[in-house]
């Protein structure tokens, strides 16, 4: 049975320094992209107000700027041309209108550099959240900026760098070793990841079980179960209850909402 009274506590085995709730925290994909534009304020305000953490995608414009963006190409989320992201300055950025897309009530939502998300969150945090960087494509100078600005907005205890290459991974654990590294890691190669001892947050992506959770705290590991994508196959409540009861620390969804009703529900029953 999991703890009623919400408290926090501090985890530390070598480097691993990161703090963790009583309960799971959901962990919404893209922020919460079903009711407003993925990688934008609208969607991240929601999810910290929402006391929800969220995942967001890290590029970087030609001139430099790390901005918040999935696709490369601008086409899908934004009104701008068949082009990179890459290819464009960050003034050229702002200009794209990033929400009409979805609906007409976002008109003018902007792309967000990460600097600006990261004041969101430090304005809107609600005590504790996980905040999962996926990083698609920063250049070496994007990587020092990256490390610079967790430092400044003191984000390393809830938030963690995952899909990156290993050689990128290694990189920005020499610019600074309080910075943590995700993976996504299938059951069968839990043991061979634990050994190797790079990642210190570890996105399961088999329905987790309680033995393996067990396993990964006892090696001072964080434990979220990658369950994003849409579809009925993830939004298997049985698969929602599994990995609430085997004790994970958070799950990425694109049903967050959904999930902690769920939860909710299994808390009430075991009161």
């Amino acid at each position: 049975m999991k703890p009623t009274i919400a408290f926090v506590i501090a985890i530390t085995c070598g480097s691993l320094n990161y703090l963790s709730a009583a309960e799971p925290i959901a962990i919404a994909h893209r922020g919460l992209l079903r009711h407003a534009p993925e990688n934008t304020h609208a969607a991240f305000a929601a999810c910290l107000e929402l006391r929800m953490g969220f995942e967001l995608d890290i590029r970087t414009t030609s001139d430099g700027h790390l901005v918040v963006i999935h696709d490369d190409n601008l086409v899908r989320t934004t009104n701008g041309p068949s082009k990179s992201i890459r290819n464009i300055t960050l003034a050229e950025a702002k200009e794209l209108d990033a929400g009409s897309w979805f609906d007409a009530a976002y008109a003018n939502e902007r792309i967000p550099t990460f600097e600006e998300t990261c004041e969101l969150i430090k304005n809107r945090k609600h005590g504790p959240t996980v905040i999962a960087l996926n990083i698609k494509d920063i250049n070496l100078d994007g990587e020092r900026k990256l490390i610079e600005l967790l430092d400044k907005y003191a984000m390393f205890e809830y938030s963690f760098a995952f899909d990156q290459s290993e050689e990128v991974s290694k990189r920005l654990k020499a610019l600074d070793q309080r910075l943590r590294i995700g993976q996504n890691v299938n059951r069968g190669s839990i043991k061979q990841v634990l050994e190797k001892n790079l990642i210190d947050v570890f996105l399961l992506s088999d329905t987790p079980t309680k033995a393996e959770v067990e396993t990964l705290h006892a090696s001072g590991k964080q434990v979220l179960f990658n369950y994003a994508g849409s579809g009925p196959q993830r939004r298997n409540t049985q698969a929602w209850r599994q990995a609430y009861d085997a004790g994970i620390d958070g799950m990425l969804t694109d049903y967050p909402t959904m999930a902690l009703e769920v939860w909710r529900e299994v808390r009430k029953s075991d009161d």
